[in-house]
């Protein structure tokens, strides 16, 4: 058995969905992910796997489910799915109101559609014509012989036919939307009232539970006292981009954040031992130990610099982002993240935008963390990265897990036929 999983769990995912209008990318992923795992998430395209991985710092809010960071609630509810719910009535309400389900108007749009795509190809076989009708009336006017006359008139007259189809077709598709455009019309002022007060009563319904979603919601999240800020400071994200400041140089990059929370948590902390003056308490030992300004300034800097060391860009200190090469450019992204001290990080694709020659250092630095015991959870396309580093491996795919095991058992064994599947045409 697996050492990770004897460990506590960190980051605890049920049922977690999430939309984006009518597409469901998410469709209730199930995850526990424990203290000191490495999780390779893998899949194809448009799968899920980075909105999964931005809906575990809530940087993307799901539609429902819930989602546990270190025993706290950060969120649990169906809110987004009822507000989903509601923008569904307001649509068939509209679409009513509109005679967008009318058998006549349905019909209307789809023979529209069908003139758009015949359009489109008339238009490149016309393209294609005029290009041909060209070099026949060039090679003729040479009179090398190879293109008679004939066939220049040919070509001509297969240009003007595809020209005339064009206008018919505008002309077609010019009736098709004023007949939908009349249809709406009438549909206005002939909408079923029956039906419509019918979806009446379910856009009231739907608001009503939209109203006390949106309730539990907020009460939930204040019962675990759960902050979103202070969990978006222990998980560290790193992106397919960098994300650098390019007016700030390396250091500032690094330092902003440290620095700017800093700054507001010793704010906080003086307000409080301020009302606890004032409230008689002795606080003078508390307020001694407070930090500065420039202890924070400094300490951040200090952190900075010995991370730099650390991924070996020490040098690059004072220079700005637009002199560094993509790899650089990475690595100091992931500093950022780590000047945070998180316990946990995200990497969404870290090599993607990057040539091949520069993926190794980024994943160097990453093999790096996953050998000192930094909890990670990794979107990846690179197959034997994820071998090598991942205590686990999630397959992604059409917004569910569908294999979850350890690397040597998922790739050499894979048990589900779309993992086979995927495999075969990667590896």
């Amino acid at each position: 058995m697996n050492n990770d999983t004897q460990k506590d769990v960190l980051i605890s995912t049920r049922e977690l969905t999430k939309r984006f209008g009518s597409k469901e990318v998410l469709k209730g992923i199930d995850c526990d992910i424990r203290v000191g795992e490495k999780v390779a998430v893998i899949g194809p395209s448009g799968s899920g796997k980075s909105t999964f991985l931005r809906c575990l710092n809530l940087l993307e809010l799901p539609s429902g489910g819930t989602v546990v960071v270190d025993g706290a609630t950060l969120f649990h509810s169906d809110m987004m799915l009822k507000k989903d719910a509601l923008d569904a009535v307001k649509a068939k309400i509209k679409a009513l109101k509109t005679g967008e389900y009318s058998e006549e108007v349905q019909a209307h749009k789809a023979e529209l559609a069908q003139n758009g795509t015949a359009l489109a190809k008339a238009r490149e076989e016309l393209k294609d014509a005029q290009s041909k009708a060209k070099l026949y009336a060039i090679k003729a006017s040479r009179s090398s012989g190879s293109v008679t006359e004939e066939d220049v008139a040919a070509a001509q007259a297969q240009c003007d036919r595809l020209a005339a189809d064009i206008a018919a077709l505008k002309e077609q598709s010019s009736a098709l939307r004023s007949k939908i455009k009349q249809k709406r019309a009438e549909a206005k002022k002939s909408a079923d009232p029956a039906r419509l007060a019918e979806l009446k009563t379910e856009l009231a319904a739907a608001k009503a539970e939209f109203a006390e979603a949106k309730k539990q919601h907020a009460a939930a999240m204040r019962v675990t006292n759960a902050s979103i800020d202070e969990h978006r400071r222990n998980m560290g994200m790193v992106f397919q981009h960098f994300n650098l400041f390019n007016n700030l140089t390396v250091t500032e990059n690094i330092t902003l954040a440290p620095i700017s929370l800093g700054l507001k948590d010793l704010k906080a902390k003086r307000r409080e031992l301020l009302k606890r003056r004032l409230r008689g308490e002795d606080i003078s030992e508390e307020a001694a130990q407070l930090p500065d300004k420039l202890e924070i300034i400094e300490n951040a800097k200090t952190t900075a610099k010995k991370l730099l060391e650390r991924v070996g860009l020490a040098d690059k200190a004072d220079v700005y982002p637009a002199t560094l090469s993509g790899g650089q450019k990475q690595r100091i992204a992931i500093v950022r993240s780590l000047a945070m001290n998180p316990r946990v990080m995200l990497f969404d694709e870290p090599t993607s935008a990057l040539d091949p020659e520069m993926v190794g250092e980024v994943l160097q630095v990453i093999k790096e963390l996953a050998d000192e015991g930094m909890t990670m959870v990794i979107v990846t396309h690179e197959m034997n990265f994820a071998k090598e580093v991942a205590t686990r491996v999630l397959f992604v795919d059409d917004g569910l897990i569908k294999e979850d095991a350890p690397p040597e058992k998922l790739f050499g064994d894979p048990q589900n036929d779309r993992l086979k599947e995927f495999l075969s045409k990667i590896l």
